[in-house]
């Protein structure tokens, strides 16, 4: 994505001009450059429907924005010509410049280096309804159908790209990967509302409300692709999805609201699976949660609104309504948790550093040193009755697990994790001693963890016949097992 840095230039040329031209003769006599900042704003705004919303040009927005505003207000005083300079030290010009350096420092750094297209090698593409489904093979296989099938729901922000290079991951360690995700694109204000609803989510009750809508979106997301599946649907030529895939390890996984859909549905999910089993012979074995936030566990503050009485007087009635009214715009607030879901089926709750607080164990979640992003899904993991897991990885960030690093490297930088001690532990025999969380190997590492976890399942139900590689771990990881 390289490209974009041939505009970055051109409007941070149009900026740098717009400061250095009271200081330079030649450049006070030309009216027009007065106008660069606007220029650049336009420029940038323009960077929006050609490489999608980039998050590291806002400080280039806003510096041409304020200057632009400056230049408005210059005209409604008068100066048309805009040649009236006041004498300056040069000394004066340091502090606009570094602004500039700072903003365009920040654009040109944070540009995403890697290639975000979408792989195409043993990988097929479906568009259905308003649905795009792509489907990770390994065509050379002899035994294809000893394969798991591994249903990967993309992140909120990410869509398909996020988890390309994690599904081929999965795929090239013995999984038959399914992502899908629907074909809306994300814009500006979409993008905000989400991330209020991402950082509020657990103490704002708006923002609370917005990301349980996400969480019901993914709940069709999850019935549609089931849906989809059962169907046992032709991939090319006379083959199927179960010719590439076994009917009997079928792995469900979700980046947050995703995984979030996941747990929700698992109030009903023996029943889900029931009829899901005796309509296809599917057998699911297990959910995985990434960073999962669980919004719809929270309980919203139920505002105490009067009734008007019938007798009221006039004013008592206004007041009254008043009252009323302003009771029903205030800000609701997060009071507690509803009921609990008790997982049954084998559950990875795959999850950031910034879970960690200076306690350890279960000393930790009782004194209350940890965030309250990840209260609900504790709880969960407490009150599972089947298999769990609680991993959390060095160094890790809340966006790390998916290619997010490669996408919006400068979300990443802001919420990159918090850990840099070494832990040492041990997943049933593979033993995870090793160097910290690299923002860059997120992707293998996620399905490393992903993996592994899929293996200590066939191990727990003693069933040896599935062929998953070995996978190595880079990164040390916290394991809490149920």
């Amino acid at each position: 994505m390289q490209e974009i840095w041939k505009p970055l230039a051109l409007i941070t040329f149009f900026l740098f001009l717009h400061i250095i031209r009271p200081y330079i003769k030649k450049l006070k006599v030309i009216d027009g450059l007065a106008w660069l900042p606007l220029l650049a704003l336009l420029s940038t705004l323009a960077l929006i429907p050609a490489y999608g919303f980039r998050p590291e040009t806002i400080p280039l927005l806003l510096y041409s924005a304020v200057l632009t505003v400056a230049i408005f207000f210059k005209q409604l005083n008068g100066d048309i010509k805009f040649r009236n300079f006041r004498k300056r030290k040069i000394i004066f010009i340091f502090f606009p410049l570094v602004l500039l350096a700072a903003a365009g420092a920040t654009a040109f750094c944070f540009t995403p280096r890697k290639n975000l297209s979408l792989s195409t090698h043993g990988v097929h593409a479906y568009g259905i309804n308003d649905y795009s489904i792509r489907i990770y093979t390994d065509e050379n296989d002899i035994s294809p159908q000893r394969r798991p099938l591994l249903i990967l729901l993309p992140p909120e922000l990410g869509s398909l790209p996020a988890v390309d290079e994690t599904a081929g991951k999965l795929r090239d360690l013995g999984f038959t990967v399914l992502t899908c995700a629907r074909n809306n694109r994300i814009n500006p204000l979409e993008f905000f509302r989400l991330t209020s609803a991402f950082f509020s989510g657990n103490s704002s009750a708006a923002a609370n409300k917005r990301g349980r809508a996400l969480e019901e979106r993914r709940k069709e997301d999850i019935r549609f692709v089931l849906s989809w599946v059962r169907q046992n649907p032709y991939l090319y030529g006379t083959v199927q999805l179960f010719n590439v895939a076994s009917r009997d390890a079928v792995f469900f996984a979700g980046y947050d609201t995703g995984g979030s859909a996941l747990i929700l549905l698992e109030n009903f999910i023996e029943d889900f699976i029931e009829d899901f089993i005796s309509a296809s012979a599917i057998k699911v074995r297990a959910l995985i949660a990434i960073e999962a936030p669980l919004w719809s566990l929270y309980a919203e503050e139920v505002n105490q609104i009067p009734e008007i009485p019938a007798d009221a007087s006039w004013f008592q009635s206004v007041k009254l309504g008043a009252y009323r009214w302003l009771m029903e715009i205030k800000p609701g607030k997060i009071t507690g948790m509803t009921h609990i879901p008790e997982l049954s089926v084998p559950t990875l709750f795959l999850i950031s550093d910034w879970s960690r607080g200076t306690a350890t164990g279960r000393q930790r979640r009782s004194s209350g040193t940890r965030p309250g992003r990840y209260d609900a899904l504790f709880k969960c993991f407490d009150s599972a009755r089947g298999q769990a897991s609680l991993v959390s990885a060095d160094g890790a960030g809340p966006l790390d697990y998916s290619d997010f690093p490669a996408r919006y490297p400068i979300i990443t930088f802001i919420m990159r994790g918090r850990s840099a001690a070494a832990w040492n532990f041990s997943f049933s025999n593979f033993s995870l001693n090793s160097p910290a969380w690299n923002a860059d190997s997120a992707p293998a590492q996620s399905a490393a963890i992903i993996t592994n976890f899929a293996e200590s399942v066939f191990r727990a139900e003693e069933d040896e016949s599935w062929r998953l590689g070995r996978a190595a771990l880079t990164a040390r990881i916290q394991i809490e097992k149920k």
